[in-house]
């Protein structure tokens, strides 16, 4: 049996040097799920176009919520051509009867508990219309991702690890909770080196939504991770700062820079969104520590909340250059689906639209309460033109060089920099209906 797992394109799947910077997981780590007796093949549309001439069996598609209208496009057409369609990832988990509506059978979460069965009942032409584990995946025995199957050269090669699931924070504005559950579940340590030990460079993005959520189990990555001479980055909770053996462990290990979730300068907006975890009036303190054991900041902040005022976007833009982060991520709040927010804003009448293209973080999709849509996408276009210009990103750069006393950190943050930049570019003038 011959099947084919595919990526659907989005135009968020920004290149540097005529090359997608972030290579793709999921499709390797399905692809590792198969028996021996399975032909795979994987596309992923972002590097190459699907030639839908070629023969196939089957078809996995995985999609996020901005991927989601192209994915069903892709499943309709097979599904015209009487190939059987599986759905999965984590807007068919949120929406199955949608999803549904696309393909011969949706896979509504992870998908390691139910592979072997829905492989089975494909190759008996018995699909049932939704699979659904009973319990999350055992992180124990995960085979290797099948990177060899990918074509590497098209991405900028930054190799993703998955050393944890799960996230205790039960955000109101993530999905992610909904999806790996709100207990952390962990690879063992002995399998993570391993895998980080196959790969062909030296410089790793691990996954995890909150490397540092068990300070023990981090701890012990960090030692053995400290023993392979490479350089990583991952998400971390600002937790990180608050444990000083952690934060020498992270920074002795490889580690040149956390994505944080500062989301909001606003204690009110922070509370809304349950992340509990933050508090606003530590954020400077818990900066200086990271940064004096020589680690960048991502540093993630949403504009949007229903706390948020215009003036949100002037102290976004101070705190960033007044705390020296190397990296800023500004992005629109989105309620997408499966998430509190989002039932929230249905049961306002406040939600825009379910154009699922612009479910991407960049985009206005529901009515805010401080101001209007059309003032939220043009604060945010002025202050993202600000932030994301060349001086600006200079300026960081430099900032960085000087204070890390590192070429190589340097670049790393300049490159980021030019991403975050054409992400955002790529959006400008898609709200004109607001």
């Amino acid at each position: 049996m011959k099947l084919t797992i595919i990526q659907p394109y989005h135009k968020s799947n920004v290149k540097l040097f005529g090359k997608v910077y972030m290579s793709m997981l999921t499709l390797p780590v399905l692809a590792s799920l198969c028996p021996d007796d399975v032909e795979v093949d994987i596309i992923d549309e972002n590097i190459e176009p699907i030639n839908f001439s070629k023969r196939t069996d089957a078809v996995c598609i995985s999609s996020i919520t901005s991927c989601a209208t192209r994915a069903y496009e892709i499943a309709d057409y097979y599904k015209q051509k009487d190939v059987p369609v599986i759905l999965g990832g984590i807007h068919p988990t949120m929406i199955p009867q949608e999803a549904a509506l696309h393909s011969n059978a949706v896979v509504i979460g992870e998908a390691e508990p139910i592979w072997n069965t829905l492989i089975k009942d494909l190759k008996n032409k018995r699909l049932k219309k939704f699979y659904h584990a009973d319990a999350k995946a055992n992180l124990s025995n995960l085979p290797i991702p099948r990177h060899d199957l990918a074509n590497k050269t098209a991405y900028v090669n930054i190799p993703k690890v998955e050393t944890s699931r799960g996230c205790p924070f039960n955000c109101s504005f993530c999905s992610t909770t909904r999806f790996f559950g709100n207990i952390m579940r962990y690879r063992p340590v002995e399998e993570v080196i391993k895998e980080v030990r196959g790969i062909d460079t030296n410089f790793v993005f691990f996954t995890d939504n909150n490397i540092v959520g068990n300070p023990r189990f981090a701890k012990k990555l960090f030692k053995e991770l400290a023993k392979l001479n490479i350089t990583w980055i991952s998400q971390s909770s600002l937790n990180l700062a608050n444990d000083d053996e952690l934060l020498k462990l992270a920074a002795k290990s490889g580690c040149v820079g956390m994505l944080v979730g500062f989301e909001s300068l606003s204690k009110e907006s922070i509370k809304s969104a349950g992340k509990t975890v933050n508090k606003v009036d530590n954020y400077s303190e818990q900066i200086k520590k990271i940064h004096n054991a020589g680690i960048s900041f991502i540093g993630c902040f949403v504009l949007g909340f229903d706390d948020d005022k215009q003036d949100v976007f002037k102290k976004t833009e101070k705190f960033i250059r007044k705390n020296h982060i190397e990296i800023p991520q500004l992005t629109v709040l989105t309620p997408f689906p499966g998430t509190d927010l989002r039932d929230e804003i249905e049961k306002e009448g406040r939600l825009l639209h379910n154009d699922w293209q612009r479910y991407d973080a960049c985009h206005v999709t529901f009515k805010p309460k401080k101001m209007t849509a059309k003032q939220l996408r043009q604060k945010y276009d002025k202050l993202c033109k600000k932030i994301y210009s060349y001086p600006s990103i200079f300026r960081r750069v430099l900032s960085a060089l000087l204070r890390h006393k590192s070429i190589y950190k340097s670049i790393v943050v300049c490159q980021v920099n030019v991403v975050y930049r054409r992400l955002w570019q790529v959006t400008v003038g898609d709200d004109a209906d607001l």
